[in-house]
């Protein structure tokens, strides 16, 4: 029996949560195919540049420039583009999927989705909360007519979304689950830190954002004048940023690549309210400050918002001495009042293959 074909598409810019959903995704799709007895092929066709991310994980990938790493090697926007169409339709053409999944954009970034060839092609978007003003946006609402089926990731709770199309709701989508995270001991000692004292994480995010790193040196400094002398700040590096070295009492840099099942090492994080980063700090019960970012398709001042009305999360609105010394002193007495709900990834591959299969009823939403 020939395998059921499916081709993910992420679209990466200055960080990577596209990719790393769509790896979520990719990686539960053979186990949850396994049972019903079908067999898939996987491809991933992505501008991401977080290769330590993608490098262990069982599926082909087709990396594509994404706009900074072109615009380095002397390419026009446009030209990029083109090279981008050009080189999804050659894919897509020598592929041939059953199902094209693709993150937030339901004809891509740019339209590059747009008419492909393979109109036998189920497509599935996935997306999760928007700002409610660019719900509206020609890149948000261009194809999603053409869309046979919208997977929303919820944030942390169901988050309102009206769509034209038929769509299922599936709990926060992560690479790991917390049944999957190592222990704190094992933890620590893969990461190299000591079994004793307070470890504070600090995400700068993807790493592509210049702003975004430079913010997190910012928090770095102020936790390491402020924290007692048993604290050590950790700079977690993002999976496309460049690398700093530091040199500074209690302050440790590290660069793994994902750190979701290594988050039990850590006694609270100053993180950026993405997506990804959110809900694996939730998942992992680390009492976390969430900042937002701007970033126009991603809503962090919501989801940040959402968190802290939840019990999931500190919602921090400035980056000072005062506030982030108010955050350090949540972190120490912090309880948890609520839990994230495992098994996105897992349902959106039930979903996916559903759809494709035929077995999906004519309107199913959860």
């Amino acid at each position: 029996m020939r395998a059921l074909r499916i081709m993910l598409v992420a679209n990466d810019g200055l960080s990577a949560g596209h990719v790393a959903r769509a790896l979520a995704i990719a990686r539960r799709l053979p186990q949850r195919a396994e049972h019903r007895g079908i067999c898939v092929q996987l491809l991933l066709v992505t501008t991401s540049r977080a290769n330590a991310l993608m490098v262990n994980e069982d599926l082909a990938i087709v990396q594509m420039p994404s706009p900074s790493s072109a615009r380095r090697a002397g390419f026009s926007d446009l030209e990029r583009r083109h090279l981008v169409r050009s080189a999804l339709e050659g894919v897509a053409s020598a592929f041939s999927p059953d199902v094209i999944v693709v993150d937030t954009f339901p004809s891509g970034a740019h339209r590059e989705l747009a008419g492909l060839g393979v109109d036998h092609a189920k497509r599935v978007l996935v997306r999760r909360a928007v700002p409610k003003e660019r719900s509206t946006d020609e890149r948000l609402t261009s194809g999603l007519t053409d869309v046979d089926l919208v997977i929303v990731a919820d944030d942390p709770r169901a988050h309102e979304i009206t769509l034209p199309v038929r769509s299922v709701r599936v709990p926060p989508i992560t690479m790991y689950e917390a049944s999957e995270a190592r222990s704190r001991r094992e933890a620590r000692e893969q990461l190299g830190l000591g079994e004793q004292g307070r470890v504070v994480l600090i995400a700068a995010g993807g790493g592509g954002d210049a702003d975004a790193v430079a913010r997190s040196f910012e928090i770095r400094d102020h936790v390491a004048r402020h924290a007692q002398s048993d604290t050590t700040a950790v700079v977690a590096e993002g999976p496309i940023s460049v690398a700093h070295r530091t040199m500074k009492p209690h302050v440790r840099t590290i660069r793994v690549a994902p750190v979701q099942p290594l988050l039990a090492a850590f006694d609270g994080a100053f993180a950026p309210a993405g997506y990804n980063t959110a809900h694996e700090l939730a998942k992992a019960k680390v009492p976390a400050a969430l900042f937002a970012q701007p970033r126009p398709y991603d809503d962090q001042a919501g989801r940040a918002a959402r968190f802290e009305a939840a019990g999931l999360a500190m919602k921090l609105d400035d980056i000072d001495e005062a506030s982030i010394a108010a955050a350090l002193d949540w972190m120490s007495t912090a309880r948890w009042s609520a839990c994230i709900e495992a098994g996105g990834a897992d349902r959106a591959a039930d979903a996916i293959l559903d759809l494709v299969m035929g077995t999906m009823p004519k309107r199913r939403e959860e």
